[in-house]
């Protein structure tokens, strides 16, 4: 009787307790960080017991210790236990969190939402990201489609490179014998086009792997058991050595950036070869050393899906590597070589028209130079994939926290286009032009034309910029690892401060302020517009130049439909309130 009399006056003075606590709570004494599962506390005080209980819990949980925090994607772990559910279910016995539990960084005073997630629901919101995770779904078609596909994008890129280089970018029939025989020998692999390519990219690991830059930690893995991985983002430092080695290359002669578009199609079909065996090695070390993950059964599948989820060599992911610094990078430079070949055209042309050509005098008299003779559609080109790359290397630490990196696994779909695909078939405007230069009949816009066409490249760049930085930036805050950087140019509303957004019950937040309030995919239709103006850019005498913004199009639907159903089966009611707020996927008020 005694016991039962100590027992029922303990069970009174943690009840009490509980109750400072939950005062304490609704006070704001208590701070979240980030909400794990709609829980992780941090107590002001632990001299109380329950509270030290609470404590426990939260250090015993695996999402604390791997820093699990708000995302887009899932955050689902394979620990995940019984007995974890079990001790977070005694941590909402023990204290209710309310809005007060938040730090002003997670919460929008204009959104208050209780965030408390019954035992029952986080086990099945655990379940469920698991399932996501390892679910074998067939996409493009299935085995026969990826084998279709690695077989037709060779063959594409082969078949437009050779209208747009040898018949004026006019498309000719495919099925002719003499075309493929004429045509294949500009672009039959040479050495020098091997030595190009492949030192590109081997300077392009090198500077990954040793310039200083900021360290960020991905989305949680669920096959890592919610390990976080660490990604040195230093693009901005390789960007602009880059750009200084190029500079000293070309104006001392050692090698002059027209080298690239000289070699263009033997570089191309060096990167689509390269692009292969990349794609095999990776496979099969994959499978040899037992570290795959999502195997569909499907060699061709898995070979076109990938084997392995996040390759690294040293300190260098591959998967983000190829993603950034070698598409990209290569694009402008092959803009770039074409817009200096122009200009140099265009320069010898003038003298042998006997017309003087003017020269500036840089630094002091230090340098001197031609003026720019590039025509102002190849300006427009270069301009608008320099600010595609440099937007990439600026905000690279957004990166890490995309579907891409999180999800998708290093395979011939991501390898092969980052390699090959993304570079040599986003530059037909560039090739465009300069073969319309070279053949001596430049295009030719009006002032008017020229001058609107910059202002929509802008517009849609500011648009698509400040979303992006906006919805990364967002991502970041909530998980507690947003760094502010001055990388060039910080664009005004690129940081959104208490936006608002929907809480969802599987712990995540939905945003729905700045750019996310006018249209789901908002970034996409700013890309789509700026893939539109490179072929408006160009005229309309040849569709080549409009293969990208056609060809992205699908992507992008295709990307949208994809993750509809994927944020409706993970989110369920919440996504239906997310799209009834922002009921517009690409055009505000139209679509």
């Amino acid at each position: 009787k005694n016991n039962k009399q100590k027992a029922a006056s303990i069970h009174s003075n943690n009840t009490n307790n509980s109750k400072k606590m939950l005062l304490q709570s609704e006070r704001g004494t208590w701070r979240s960080k980030a909400p794990v599962g709609g829980l992780r506390h941090r107590p002001a005080a632990t001299t109380n017991a329950t509270a030290k209980n609470v404590t426990n819990v939260n250090a015993s949980s695996p999402h604390v210790q791997s820093g699990w925090s708000e995302s887009t994607s899932s955050t689902g772990s394979e620990t995940n236990s019984d007995d974890e559910v079990a001790n977070i279910d005694q941590c909402q016995k023990q204290a209710t969190v309310t809005k007060s539990s938040y730090s002003n960084d997670d919460v929008s005073s204009t959104t208050p939402r209780d965030s408390a997630i019954s035992k029952s629901s986080i086990k099945i919101d655990t379940q469920k990201d698991i399932a996501r995770d390892t679910a074998i779904i067939y996409e493009f078609g299935g085995p026969v489609g990826v084998a279709l596909l690695m077989i037709g994008f060779p063959v594409l890129m082969s078949y437009l490179f050779i209208c747009l280089g040898s018949h004026a970018g006019h498309l000719k029939n495919p099925f002719d014998m003499e075309f493929w025989s004429d045509g294949l020998r500009t672009i039959f692999p040479s050495w020098r086009a091997i030595k190009i390519y492949l030192g590109f990219n081997a300077f392009q690991y090198v500077t990954a792997a040793s310039l200083p830059g900021v360290k960020v930690l991905g989305l949680p893995v669920p096959s890592l058991g919610g390990k976080q991985l660490e990604y040195l983002c230093n693009g901005v430092a390789t960007w602009y050595v880059d750009l200084i080695l190029i500079f000293v290359l070309h104006e001392g002669g050692y090698f002059p950036i027209t080298s690239v578009v000289d070699e263009i199609g033997p570089i191309m079909s060096v990167a689509m070869i390269w692009g292969v065996i990349v794609t095999l090695a990776t496979y099969v070390v994959g499978v040899v050393s037992g570290k795959t993950h999502r195997m569909s059964g499907s060699i061709l599948y898995d070979i076109f899906m990938g084997a392995v989820l996040n390759p690294r060599i040293g300190n260098v992911d591959l998967k983000m590597w190829s993603e950034i610094r070698i598409p990209w990078k290569l694009l402008f430079f092959i803009s770039l070589s074409a817009a200096v070949k122009d200009h140099e055209i265009n320069v010898a042309r003038s003298v042998d028209a006997g017309i003087p050509t003017q020269v500036w005098h840089l630094f002091g008299g230090l340098l001197e130079m031609n003026a720019i003779q590039t025509s102002p559609p190849l300006l427009f080109m270069t301009l608008a994939h320099f600010l595609y790359v440099n937007a990439c290397m600026k905000g690279e630490e957004c990166i890490p926290t995309t579907w891409d990196i999180f999800y998708e696994k290093w395979g011939y779909m991501l390898i092969f286009w980052n390699f090959a695909g993304v570079p040599f078939s986003y530059c037909y405007s560039s090739l465009y032009l300069l073969n319309r230069s070279l053949d001596n009949n430049p295009i030719d816009h009006s002032t008017v034309y020229i001058i609107s066409l910059f202002i929509i490249l802008m517009a849609a760049y500011y648009v698509w910029d400040t979303a992006n930085s906006q919805k990364n930036r967002f991502r970041m805050q909530q998980r507690g690892t947003y760094i502010k950087r001055n990388t060039f140019p910080q664009l005004p509303w690129g940081t959104l401060h208490n936006p608002t957004f929907v809480q969802t019950k599987h712990g995540n937040k939905l945003l729905t302020g700045g750019w996310w309030g006018i249209a789901r995919k908002i970034h996409y239709t700013a890309d789509l517009v700026m893939a539109l103006s490179w072929g408006l850019i160009t005229g309309f005498d040849s569709f080549i130049p409009y293969f990208y913004v056609c060809f992205f199009t699908v992507v992008l639907v295709h990307r949208v439909g994809r993750d509809h159903i994927h944020c409706k089966e993970k989110y369920g009611v919440d996504f239906e309130e997310y799209c009834r707020q922002v009921p517009y996927i690409f055009i505000p008020f139209v679509f």
